[in-house]
């Protein structure tokens, strides 16, 4: 079926895990955020609580979505990535009053390294890092 999709599509379909941390780093106008979930907390519903904090929102377009990949840093903080697209300025201010809002850390994948908005820095090759 994949087989049949990319040549209707004419272009190859990979999974996170396909494209790995490289695919991170944002690509054709997305930015991807990493953002804290504390003990007991679901992703998912950490990602909609953060999404919803600004009513009304900034972003004028575009949408934000779960990136499909988490980094546990070396000290146990567990991070999950979204991504952002469209009206990313406006999608970036909106995630940031979230955090702000809901006490939750920001980070980054800045090269090899894990970057927290506080700037504590992390090597990526000493974090747990999970594609699903």
């Amino acid at each position: 079926m994949k087989n049949v999709m990319e040549r209707i599509l004419g272009a190859k379909i990979q999974s996170t895990a396909d494209v790995g941390l490289d695919g991170l780093q944002g690509r054709h106008g997305d930015e991807v955020i990493f953002f804290a979930v504390p003990e007991a907390e679901q992703p998912g519903k950490v990602f909609r609580k953060l999404t919803n904090a600004t009513n009304p929102p900034t972003a004028k377009s575009g949408g934000a979505a779960e990136y499909g990949c988490s980094i546990e840093t070396s000290d146990g903080s567990l991070y999950h990535a979204l991504t952002v697209q469209g009206d990313v300025k406006g999608w970036r201010k909106d995630i940031e009053l979230g955090a702000a809002k809901l006490e939750l850390s920001l980070a980054k994948v800045k090269g090899n390294k894990f970057v927290v908005d506080g700037g504590q820095e992390f090597e990526v090759s000493d974090c747990i890092v999970k594609f699903f």
